[in-house]
Parts: structure tokens; sequence; C-alpha cells
């Protein structure tokens, strides 16, 4: 662990354990009760009511602390770890190690997620209605709503139960948020309507104009858009998203699909259930992803394109054709991930020749 002055701060770096001015864990908790929470199996059942204190890094973790240990390519963190519990699999608890009690899980990524949720469950926000902030007298707020200070909500508003809006959301009249739903600071939404359990970071605009114009004699004629911005249930949207509204239909996200930080989504695009779209991806207009689609960071999709269910793109790639639903693409343009690995040998063959 390494000391950082920051001004007159002094900064631990690289500890072992979470900041506890932000992050307080839960617990703790009985080894045998983890493994019940995920369907595991102990290792070692004699160490069933051995006690467990916070999650860490396997390199880091103490004997108090629980880690994860889910590609053969850590074996020897593995190895050296000093944790006192090692979510994995039967395979890899085979792997040499200083003699941790083992989780066994089918899934070991996911079953450390969800024992994450269980030492650092989602943040408990007030439910009451700050008295800086501006409601419209029409609007509907469900019962065990928090709005913190700053937030404007228009009219005809209607917000579902247990919704937490953070400082300074603005919230368009006639907007419709589902149950359970939390909206990050400083986003703006209009023309939309949000289903449950929607997750919302900081800074995100969701409803705006989108990127539609014709030329005219006297220069730009902005399209009309009069669409909307229609976001499932259980979908996750990063930090400062844009999300733009149909112009003559909807701009459309489907239940449970995962949007990183810093993603474009065009006027009029149309994104299926469980997709996931990592930072920096940009979808233009009128694009129609599947069920189930992986989009790499950095993507760029044409406008217009259909990316079939469970179809797979490479990050940094751009898309200018459609991909066939379960097919695996990469490259710009984009081509399936075996012609561009075939395509990138032959370029540095060729790149070799010449120096020679």
């Amino acid at each position: 662990m390494a000391n950082v002055f920051h001004g007159s701060l002094r900064i631990h770096v690289g500890a072992r354990m979470s900041d506890g001015r932000f992050f307080r864990p839960e617990g703790p908790f009985a080894l045998a009760f983890l493994a019940d929470s995920v369907g595991g199996q102990l290792a070692q059942p004699e160490r069933a009511n051995q006690l467990v204190h916070d999650i860490a890094e396997l390199e880091k973790a103490g004997e108090d602390d629980l880690s994860l240990f889910c590609d053969v390519r850590h074996a020897a963190a593995f190895a050296r770890s000093h944790a006192g519990v090692v979510v994995t699999s039967s395979r890899l608890g085979d792997y040499p190690h200083n003699g941790s009690a083992l989780i066994l899980a089918a899934n070991p990524r996911l079953a450390f997620a969800q024992l994450g949720r269980l030492f650092y469950p989602a943040a408990k926000h007030k439910n009451s209605v700050h008295v800086n902030a501006s409601v419209a007298s029409s609007a509907s707020i469900g019962t065990g709503t928090g709005i913190e200070t700053g937030a404007v909500i228009g009219e005809n508003v209607v917000i579902g139960a247990g919704c937490h809006i953070a400082a300074n959301v603005v919230i368009g009249d006639g907007v419709m948020i589902g149950a359970g739903t939390a909206i990050g600071p400083n986003c703006s939404i209009s023309n939309a309507v949000i289903g449950d359990a929607v997750k919302i970071s900081a800074n995100v605009s969701i409803g705006g104009e989108g990127f539609g114009f014709v030329p005219g004699p006297k220069g730009l004629v902005r399209l009309s858009h009069i669409g909307r911005v229609v976001i499932g249930n259980g979908v996750e949207i990063g930090d400062n998203c844009a999300i733009d509204r149909g112009a003559l239909g909807d701009t459309i996200i489907g239940d449970h699909t995962a949007i990183d930080n810093l993603v474009q989504i065009g006027h009029n695009v149309r994104i299926g259930k469980n997709c996931v779209l990592a930072g920096q991806a940009g979808v233009a207009g009128s694009a129609v992803l599947g069920d189930y689609v992986m989009v790499g960071g950095g993507v760029s999709i044409s406008d217009h394109l259909t990316i079939g269910d469970g179809a797979k793109i490479a990050g940094k790639s751009g898309v200018m054709r459609d991909v066939a639903a379960g097919e695996t693409v990469a490259g710009y343009p984009a081509v399936p991930v075996r012609q561009w690995h075939r395509q990138s040998a032959m370029l540095n063959r060729l790149s070799k020749r010449e120096k020679e």
C-alpha cells in the first residue's frame, strides 16, 4: 500500500479494504450462508461457520476476505493469495493454493457478483421530496419516492413508487417512469416512457431531438422529431449517454439491456432485450439490434442496419452491413471475425516483406 499526498491530504493507494468514507460492508457472514445464497458447494464443509467480513481481489485479500478465481490466467495469483475464501469452479479449485476455503459454483463470476451485492447492497435513499425541488402540481409521485434538491418535475409527469430522483434532474412534461427506477444527478429526460427498476446514471440525456437535417436553399432544415423514447424494465444506462427520441416512431430499448458510459443511440433505433453496449459505442438512426446482442467499445453501427439476435461486434469495429443472427464480426469495415483475422495476418506478412 502506497501513500500519495494531494495538498494536505494523505491518500492510501492500493489498500485492501474499500474506503469506509464511501462504502461500508454488511456482515460478517458465515461461509455456509454465502454458499447457500448462490447455490454453491463448500469444498471443506467443516469450515461452514467461518466468518467472512469483506470482498477483495486475489492478491490483496486477507484471511477475513472473499475473493474470486475464475480464469486460469490468474492461477499464480490464486497460488499466492491469502484470501480466507475463494469462489471458483470445481476444475479451477484443483489448482495449488494456500488453503483458502473454496465455494464451488457453476458460474463463479455470477456467484461472486451476487455475493458482492450481499456485502454492498444498493444504497438506501431518502423517500422524501426536498424543499428545493420543483414538482408541478399535476405530477403524480408514487409512495416512497425520493426527490433530491434542485430537481424539476414537469406537468403531468407520472413517477412510480419507490423511485429515486437525484439532484438537478429535469423531467419534462408528460414523462412516465415506472416503480423502483433510479435516476442519477444532472439527467435530462423528456418525451419518454420508462419502465420499472431502470437505473440511469449521471448526466444522461434521454428524449432529445435526433440528428436529422435536409439541405435547403437557405441552409439546413431540421426534420421534426415527434416520437418518443421507450425504455423497458430493468435497463441500465451509464454516465453521459444520449438517447434521441424517434422522428415519426419511437426509439426503443428492450428489457434488461445494459448500456455503458458515453454511448450514443440515434433516433428510431430499436434495441432488443438483454443486449450489452460497451463504452463509446454509437448506433445511428433506425438501426435495429435483436435480442442478446453484444456491442464492444467504440463500435460504430451505420443507420438502417439490422443486427440479428445473439450477434457479437468486436470493439472499434465499423458496421456497414447487416449482421446475421449469431454472427461475430470485427474490423473496419466489419467482416466475419475469422476473415478479419486472416486479413490482419496477411497485412502483417506483407508489411514484413516490405521491410525485408
